[in-house]
Formats: C-alpha cells, sequence, structure tokens
C-alpha cells in the first residue's frame, strides 16, 4: 500500500519537553551513507583499486514550513540553534512508523520575501548517531 505523507510530524524533545514542530511542508530524506576506505594492495590483481565500508553517517535533514512566529516548535528550533545543543526529534508517518535521532540544529534561516509571497522557514538538522526505526 502506498503511504501518503500528510499527516507526517516532526517533534522534539529537549529537557524532558516534547514539543511539535508546526507548520511543516517538508522534511527532506533520511539516510545513511558510508565513507569507503582504499584497502588497494601494491599487487592489486589488474591494477584495480578495491575498498572497505567505512565510517556510517546519517548527514543532515532539511526542514521546510510557513514561518509562525507564535508556534512553540519554531521557537524551539531557534533556541537550539542559539545554543548548540542536541536534542532527540521523531519523524511519525501516518503509519505510525517513528524514525527518531539525535542532532543540532546546523542552520535555521528565512525564505525570500515576495509581493503576495508567504513566508518560509528553513531549518537544517545534523544527525549525530544512528537512527532507530520504531
Amino acid at each position: 500500500m502506498v503511504q501518503k505523507a500528510m499527516g507526517t510530524t516532526l517533534s522534539c524533545l529537549h529537557n524532558n519537553e516534547q514539543t511539535l514542530i508546526g507548520a511543516l511542508r517538508s522534511v527532506s530524506e533520511i539516510r545513511a551513507e558510508s565513507e569507503k576506505v582504499d584497502v588497494t594492495a601494491l599487487d592489486a590483481p589488474g591494477g584495480f583499486r578495491t575498498y572497505a565500508q567505512g565510517l556510517k553517517s546519517m548527514g543532515e535533514v532539511t526542514l521546510e514550513g510557513f514561518h509562525d512566529n507564535a508556534q512553540p516548535g519554531q521557537q524551539k528550533l531557534r533556541m537550539l540553534f542559539d545554543s548548540g545543543e542536541q536534542a532527540l526529534f521523531s519523524v511519525t508517518f501516518p503509519d505510525g512508523l517513528t524514525l527518531s535521532f539525535s542532532a543540532f540544529v546546523k542552520s535555521y534561516g528565512f525564505s525570500n520575501v515576495e509581493v503576495e509571497g508567504v513566508v518560509h522557514f528553513t531549518a537544517v538538522l545534523c544527525l549525530s548517531g544512528a537512527v532507530n526505526v520504531q
């Protein structure tokens, strides 16, 4: 069955306080990547390089939404950016699947402001450690 994105939520747990990040329009891909380690020996067959998997990283997640200064989740993201503290974030899909991860807010910004435009915010979360899938 196809899973629709509508109803997906992002929350933040910091100092034992759970806060929903509201007015979101998108949450970028969450994926693991690994470094490659060159393990080529001088006598490599055929002169081809060989590699092994190196350290893994969950990378970054980009958030985009409608700016709402009164929205507690957006206030929390700005506060976390200012403090540099890590928090536990959870993305929950409509079918109940939840991805939880520790991250700090790497950046927080506002969109271009145009006539008849809507003000958006953007934030980038830098993940630290593995993602827990529940």
